[in-house]
C-alpha cells in the first residue's frame, strides 16, 4: 500500500510516495525513486501495520483511540465506516519533530474521527472511536 507523507529534507518540505516492500522502503519524490534499506527489517515477524500497539496506548482495548502525547495531526489514514484491524495505523501524530503511529487496539469499524489534518491536540485527546466487530 502506497502512502503519501510530507518530509523536511535540508530545510525544504517535500511530498513523497512511500511503499514498504519486504525489508526496504521505496520512496518516490517528484520523479526520483529511492530504495531505502531498513536495518533489522528481516527480523520483523509480521508487517509493521499489524504490530501490537505499544504500551501507553490508553483505552485502546475498548475502541477509543487516544493521543498519549500532545502533538499535531499529520495524517488520518482511515475514515468513518472503514474496517480496521488491531495494530493498524489510524492517525500519524507529530510530536517533537517525530512522527508517531497511533494504532487501533481492536478489530472493528471506525465510528468517529474527531480530528482533522493539521490540528493540534493535547495528551489524552480522543482522536477516534472504533466499534468492535459484531460476533456471530
Amino acid at each position: 500500500m502506497t502512502k503519501i507523507r510530507k518530509f523536511t529534507i535540508n530545510g525544504q518540505e517535500v511530498i513523497a510516495e512511500i511503499e514498504r516492500i519486504n525489508g526496504f522502503l521505496r520512496i518516490k519524490i517528484d520523479d526520483k525513486v529511492h530504495d531505502v534499506l531498513i536495518e533489522g527489517a528481516a527480523e520483523l515477524s509480521e508487517p509493521a501495520k499489524l504490530r501490537k500497539p505499544k504500551s501507553g496506548r490508553k483505552n485502546s482495548a475498548n475502541g477509543s483511540v487516544v493521543s498519549s502525547i500532545p502533538g499535531k495531526v499529520v495524517s488520518i489514514d482511515v475514515g468513518v465506516g472503514d474496517a480496521v484491524q488491531r495494530g493498524q495505523t489510524i492517525i500519524i501524530l507529530e510530536a517533537m519533530k517525530m512522527q508517531n503511529e497511533i494504532v487501533s487496539g481492536i478489530d472493528g469499524v471506525v465510528a468517529e474521527v474527531n480530528v482533522s489534518e493539521g490540528e493540534s491536540v493535547e495528551a489524552n485527546f480522543l482522536l477516534a472511536k472504533i466499534e468492535p466487530e459484531p460476533h456471530d
